[in-house]
């Protein structure tokens, strides 16, 4: 059988994309030419198929024109030219902006913007599912690219200064959806220098889940992580099924994102009322140990009646439905750390025994603890 000749012309080269092609590739013995940009087909390259991350080059929309003329397979792994009628694999965008829309919500902001530097199809998608149609409340949409002169895309003074007002001028608290994590980022930075704190001020959650970016930042940055390995890998099978002649499917195929990586930039819930904040704080503080409603008006300096009215009038529940939700919601967090056994994960949130902390998370969530770390 002939060994495959499969052309990569895959920009950003995000490193868990390329890892899942590669290692389809390896399962079936491809072999890979690798390029990040294109002006025409490489001369003497003669393969058998494309995987192709198309955005707004002219050079290398035509040359995917001209592949799909020669009968060439192509699979396009975004999704920013949904004019062109193209097998595609992409990452549920509109799901994306949906998971950081609850993941706001559950923190209870009620004022909402969008930051990107540019605005492609990818772009609208997630802010659309950002968006709640019913809710007045609707981002706010700031696109760099738009209200920037082009002298001055590069000019981070600049840059600061323009985000710097909005952010400004924003009802408080905020809670800011990058469209990727350079661009939340920036908005860190932005943030900064306009004397605003994050997360108190402006609540910032990216998109991408690029450590490298999110954990080297003055605010650790949350993110939403975008399954690019798995899009690397069904892409390259999709790939594979067109050079084996069967039809491509009619619709694209959508990865959804994995979840969030919470991290300090959105550590925080929203409540206006300086009492439900400082017990909110204090929950947040004392997870591992045993907390009641009594004992968290005492530690405020509050009465019992008063903080349950705040947490059912701001927040519309209970105290110890919001001590539960933060709890399963340390330890999703803490399952990603797989040196740590179930029994530690247990004890560090509160649970007095890991059965109890099994059926529990089970009931929230509809997996257990162990399911849900492989998952």
């Amino acid at each position: 059988m002939k060994r495959r000749n499969v052309l990569i012309l895959v920009t950003p080269a995000y490193q868990p994309r390329l890892a899942g092609i590669a290692r389809y590739a390896r399962q079936h013995g491809w072999q890979l030419t690798i390029l990040d940009r294109i002006a025409r087909q490489p001369r003497g390259w003669n393969g058998d198929g494309v995987l192709v991350t198309l955005r707004d080059n002219p050079e290398t929309v035509a040359f995917v024109k001209s592949l799909r003329r020669q009968k060439i397979p192509v699979v396009d792994l975004t999704f920013n030219h949904p004019e062109m009628r193209l097998p595609r694999v992409s990452g549920d965008h509109a799901a994306m902006g949906r998971l950081a829309r609850e993941h706001f919500e559950e923190r209870n902001f009620h004022n909402f913007a969008w930051f990107s530097t540019n605005w492609l199809n990818i772009h609208r998608l997630r802010y659309e599912g950002f968006s709640n149609p019913s809710n007045i409340s609707n981002p706010k949409r700031w696109i760099f690219s738009e209200e920037a002169p082009s002298e001055r895309l590069d000019d981070f003074a600049w840059f600061n200064r323009w985000l710097g007002k909005k952010l400004r001028d924003a009802p408080k608290p905020l809670a800011l959806l990058a469209y990727d994590d350079a661009d939340a980022a920036r908005a860190l930075g932005a943030c900064l220098a306009a004397g605003l704190s994050v997360p108190d001020d402006v609540a910032i959650l990216g998109i991408g889940g690029d450590r490298l970016i999110c954990e080297n930042q003055s605010v650790p940055i949350s993110s939403i992580e975008h399954d690019q390995g798995r899009t690397g890998y069904e892409g390259a099978e999709l790939l594979d099924s067109l050079m084996d002649g069967k039809n491509s499917p009619r619709n694209p195929i959508l990865i959804p994102p994995r979840g969030i990586t919470v991290r300090a930039s959105t550590d925080f819930i929203a409540a206006a009322n300086p009492i439900l904040r400082r017990t909110l704080e204090h929950i947040r503080a004392n997870l591992a140990k045993p907390i009641g409603l009594s004992q968290i008006a005492e530690e405020v300096g509050s009465s019992r009646a008063t903080v349950a009215r705040l947490f059912e009038h701001e927040l519309g529940h209970t105290a110890g439905k919001e001590i539960m939700r933060q709890r399963i919601d340390m330890a999703k967090r803490l399952l990603k750390n797989d040196s740590l056994s179930i029994s530690e994960i247990a004890y560090r949130t509160g649970f007095c025994n890991p059965a109890y902390f099994t059926n529990t998370f089970r009931r929230a969530t509809g997996l257990t603890p162990k399911s849900w770390r492989k998952k």
